[in-house]
């Protein structure tokens, strides 16, 4: 498998824009520019994109720099095109998850936030996203800018047949509750669209309860559960389209 993505920077700060998982058919190794290709238009899009699998946040890096690096210290200069980008960390799981049903095909990966950060689950961090997200469809400025930070929640339309939410269990309505308004806006368009949603919750919320809170079990989460997080996304992933599943 391939992954392929759009950095951009502004104020010192780097950002996902856009970002696909490549499923490659055997001895298949495809370019950037084969993979622009792939979706250079709607019909193409419609034809190669499977599905697409929202999380909260990205943690990349571009093939040849180093992950424990600040990309900004590593003479990186291949802002605003696609590049080939490290297959690590959460991408694996669903790497592990979906190969075998899915050559020749690729996943788009959108995420609540765009900005490249690992601990982007500060509360310092979290009141800036929240504040911003009030104002998003008003005139006024966003801390953040709008077009590379945030997706349009309101005229989303995700690529593929079905979606898969991981995009973790620390949203909180009572204290980020526009961050909340923002990602229930995405999952009920997606419903409303008709794509089957699937995702892990923890047995004990139960799935009705998890869509209450718009709380999705995400790869990314360090802790105890990460392995029956993990395992769970590869049984969701047994059947196609994936299903709900549980972890406890």
């Amino acid at each position: 498998m391939q992954y392929f993505g759009i950095l951009e920077t502004k104020y010192e700060e780097i950002f996902l824009t856009s970002s696909f998982m490549y499923f490659n058919k055997e001895d298949e190794v495809i370019s950037s520019k084969e993979l622009k290709q792939l979706i250079k238009t709607n019909k193409d899009r419609k034809k190669n994109i499977a599905a697409t699998i929202f999380l909260y946040n990205p943690i990349v890096t571009p093939v040849g720099f180093d992950s424990n690096k600040y990309l900004l210290e590593q003479n990186f200069d291949q802002f605003g095109e696609y590049i080939e980008l490290k297959c690590e960390t959460y991408i694996t799981t669903f790497k592990q998850a979906m190969k075998e049903k899915f050559e020749g095909k690729l996943v788009e990966i959108k995420n609540l936030f765009n900005l490249v950060e690992e601990n982007i689950d500060a509360s310092q961090l979290l009141m800036k996203f929240n504040a911003d997200l009030e104002t998003y469809n008003s005139a006024q400025n966003t801390e953040f800018d709008r077009d590379i930070m945030y997706l349009d929640a309101q005229n989303i339309i995700p690529a593929g047949k079905f979606v898969f939410f991981a995009w973790g269990e620390k949203i909180n309505p009572k204290e980020f509750p526009y961050i909340n308004d923002y990602a229930k806006l995405i999952y009920e368009r997606t419903v409303q669209m008709g794509k089957k949603v699937a995702f892990v919750y923890k047995k004990e919320k139960t799935l009705q309860g998890s869509i209450e809170l718009m709380q999705f079990a995400s790869p990314t989460q360090y802790s105890k559960y990460k392995h029956a997080i993990s395992h769970s996304i590869k049984k969701s992933f047994e059947t196609i389209p994936p299903i709900p599943v549980a972890y406890e």
